[in-house]
């Protein structure tokens, strides 16, 4: 790791998850948020999970975000 995103770290700017700590979140993260009423206030919200997901997704081989877990009206 840099020293740049070392310093950021440890600002507390930034954080880290491992693979295996993705693994252990993104299918709680899914039952969760998934299960919330689509709703537009939830806008911000499923922004930042679809893009946990795609992201995990292609980093990981997890499965992407769908229309199922979209959590806003969008």
């Amino acid at each position: 790791m840099d020293t740049e995103t070392i310093k950021k770290v440890q600002s507390g700017d930034i954080f880290l998850l491992t693979r295996e700590e993705m693994q252990l979140l993104l299918p709680w993260l899914r039952e969760t948020l998934a299960g919330q009423q689509r709703k537009p206030e939830n806008a911000e919200l499923c922004q930042l999970f679809d893009l946990v997901l795609r992201l995990s997704s292609r980093l990981y081989g997890t499965a992407p975000g769908t229309r199922e877990t979209c959590i806003c009206e969008g």
